[in-house]
């Protein structure tokens, strides 16, 4: 990635707020698309890894953490809601 969106700086702000509580509560602040090709991911693989964040690779979220400006354990913390959130909904 050589030029940062500056969306990316919108994003640790609102995990300290609060107003982020999910892994997939970023992509309210940056397009998904625009992360997807920064990962160097095609669209259609990143949103079945949004759907199924269990299925991210550990270094692809580092590399998010990265560019948002987060510790590694702020984005494992966000994806493990966010997976607990949708096994919730897949039992219930």
């Amino acid at each position: 990635m050589t030029n940062r969106d500056p969306r990316y700086e919108l994003v640790k702000p609102m995990v300290e707020a609060g107003k982020i509580e999910v892994f997939n509560d970023i992509f309210k602040y940056i397009p998904k698309t625009k992360v997807a090709t920064d990962l160097g991911k095609k669209v259609d693989r990143f949103n079945e890894l949004m759907t199924n964040v269990d299925h991210f690779i550990v270094k692809d979220l580092f590399i998010i953490a990265k560019f948002c400006e987060l510790e590694e354990e702020t984005i494992l913390d966000l994806m493990l809601k966010q997976y607990r959130e949708t096994k919730i909904r897949k039992i219930g």
